[in-house]
């Protein structure tokens, strides 16, 4: 028995490297200036994520807050003065005929508290379910009026949590496990359903089952003192942000997913002002925050929470356009696939022709 060897053909010495690398191969391009550009771009999003959650925190101070101040007109005039001169820039007052009135437009979530004077003297009026944070304030407004007075200045909280939860640390503390909700069923949507359409359909029936479960939660947990309000509002603020993340990966796959998510998370998260209320922000951030879905979301489950609906109108237009950017970036990613969908299948069919 011989043996012979095999000299391969002219041209059958295999895949060269640059074939390779455009079927897919191991070797990886040198773009010359790719690190610096990284760098460049991780330094501008950490800067970004560290002046968000930093900003609010240090700079975190009653600005333009709106106060009601009831009582004759010559008193409100006396109390807006002394007011403003006590802490400039920190309130804006608007007047009231008697303390009915202003206990309505807290109600009405036209103002967060005020002063009501009356013949007995002046009394603070808080809101704490509007905002623990301003409740606090005008109390210890109340205990300097005192001070000055030497007598006590009683103050009635109008709108306040549930006994369950007094201090209203349900709802500060909702917004991270709704963020946690709108990811995690895209991210298994993209896994196990084909087509955008099958996804969307998914996420939003995600968004009503999350909302209705977390909403009964709360329920049983003492949070709230209602279900069918807060159900809508969770799943109104699941369904802006889940839609908006769907669209954002149907057209730049998970970094586009990643992108919305880390926005979401790391800039409309801090800036929400769900903590303390949205003009403790400072200003320009403060309208970012309500524009952003976390922001928004906690203007619609605070008055769904603790003030039977009233006040969310603005904030829920805001979700509701979110639910609509993110229903059209999914027919554009939809539309997109439909377009390149028969060109890949022409390109795999040449190569299956080629290596024929």
């Amino acid at each position: 028995m011989s043996l012979r060897t095999v000299h391969p053909a002219p041209g059958a010495e295999g895949p060269r490297p640059d074939h390779q690398a455009r079927r897919g191969g191991s070797v990886e391009a040198h773009v010359p200036g790719a690190p610096l550009g990284v760098l460049a771009v991780l330094a501008v999003f950490v800067g970004l994520v560290l002046t968000a959650f930093v900003l609010p925190a240090i700079h975190s101070a009653p600005r333009d807050v709106p106060l009601g101040v009831a009582g004759p007109a010559t008193v409100v005039a006396q109390v807006t003065g002394a007011l403003s001169a006590k802490a400039p820039g920190a309130f804006t007052t608007s007047a009231y005929t008697d303390e009915a009135a202003l206990v309505q437009a807290i109600k009405d979530r036209d103002v967060y508290g005020g002063i009501a004077v009356s013949a007995g003297g002046p009394k603070v009026l808080t809101a704490s379910g509007g905002s623990p944070a301003v409740a606090q304030v005008l109390s210890s407004l109340a205990a300097g009026l005192g001070a000055e007075q030497g007598r006590a200045v009683p103050v009635t909280d109008v709108v306040a949590p549930p006994v369950g939860d007094p201090r209203g640390a349900g709802l500060a503390t909702a917004v991270l496990p709704l963020l946690i909700g709108s990811i995690a069923p895209v991210a298994a949507m993209r896994r196990v359903v084909r087509g955008p359409w099958r996804r969307l359909l998914g996420v939003l029936s995600s968004a009503v089952t999350l909302g209705v479960t977390l909403a009964g939660l709360l329920l049983w947990f003492g949070v709230v003192d209602s279900f069918l309000l807060p159900a809508a509002g969770l799943s109104l603020a699941l369904a802006a942000m889940s839609t908006t993340l769907l669209g954002l990966a149907a057209l730049a796959g998970w970094p586009g997913l990643g992108l919305g998510a880390s926005t979401f998370l790391l800039l409309g998260n801090p800036l929400s002002g769900i903590q303390t209320a949205p003009e403790f922000v400072p200003a320009g951030w403060s309208v970012v925050g309500q524009l952003l879905p976390p922001g928004a979301a906690g203007q619609v489950l605070r008055s769904d929470f603790y003030f039977g609906g009233v006040g969310a109108t603005r904030s829920a237009l805001v979700l509701v356009a979110w639910v609509g950017l993110g229903l059209v970036l999914v027919a554009v990613g939809a539309a997109r696939a439909v377009r390149t969908e028969p060109t890949e299948r022409d390109a795999g069919a040449a190569r299956v022709v080629e290596t024929g």
